[in-house]
């Protein structure tokens, strides 16, 4: 009888460790990242008397952007700082941040966010053959979650280089933005400086370079011409950029005016 139940339990044991091995391991989605995968983009940072921008230390798992610190930069006031970590199933991305920030993203079937809170703020994004035309924000009372404010902006883009932005505030007209593209591949798969705000993404940038946000601009920008609405109160101007680009194509600089002073983005890899 002994030998009989030693049996029929080393049967048993043999069926579940067989089960076990069957259970396929579960694939986990794979974003395609904007610039080349081979040599990632690990650090952006800022130089110049200038705001509106973050500068990012970026850190990955494989070819996955996994972790993300950012500081708001501005050279007159306390620095804002959070971290980011990106965790990947099967079908979506979870998003943990340091502090309050809560975020939720809704991912369509190309890994893009079309969906995402920040705390009880939404966004929604629209693609078009795999690039990012047009997006909406609405921004809601901390405490009781009614509408504050709204932004949105429609993008469009010549044989894959950025041509312009519409962006809108509230009810307010139109501020242009019109691109000119450089003769410069995007290898790297850089966002424009300065233009976070009018693309939807600022102070989640990462988001777009773990590959979530749409696919790159062919070319990098060589000039963006910005045109306020007569009613704002800010003066038209344009930006010019120069880069500079290593013996591998990597590009390590980019260089503009702003404000009537010089300013930079450096780029390490």
């Amino acid at each position: 009888m002994k030998k009989q139940i030693s049996i029929l339990f080393i049967g048993i044991a043999t069926l579940m460790a067989s089960c076990s091995s069957d259970e396929p391991t579960p694939v986990l989605i794979q974003p395609t990242l904007p610039g080349s995968s081979d040599v990632r983009v690990k650090s952006i940072t800022h130089r110049g008397n200038m705001n509106g921008c973050y500068d990012w230390q970026f850190g990955y798992t494989g070819t996955r952007l996994t972790s993300a610190s950012a500081t708001l930069y501005n050279p007159t006031s306390v620095n804002i700082q959070y971290g980011s970590q990106l965790i990947y199933g099967e079908n979506s991305v979870s998003i943990v941040n340091t502090g309050n920030l809560a975020m939720g993203l809704t991912l369509d079937e190309n890994h893009n966010v079309t969906y995402l809170t920040a705390n009880k703020d939404e966004y929604r994004f629209v693609y078009n053959e795999g690039r990012l035309t047009a997006w909406d924000k609405i921004v809601k009372d901390v405490n009781f979650g009614a509408d504050v404010s709204r932004a949105r902006a429609d993008i469009e883009y010549v044989n894959g280089d950025l041509k312009s932005i519409a962006y809108y505030e509230n009810n307010d007209a139109p501020t242009y933005y019109r691109f000119t593209p450089s003769d410069i591949p995007n290898t790297n798969g850089l966002l424009p400086e300065l233009m976070s705000k009018p693309l939807g993404c600022f102070g989640f940038e990462h988001l777009y370079y773990a590959g979530l946000m749409g696919n790159a601009t062919k070319r990098l920008v060589k000039s963006i011409e910005i045109d306020y609405p007569e009613t704002s109160g800010h003066q038209d101007y344009e930006l010019h950029f120069n880069y500079s680009v290593n013996k591998d194509g990597m590009v390590e600089l980019c260089t503009f005016t702003y404000n009537g002073e010089a300013a930079r983005a450096d780029y390490t890899y």
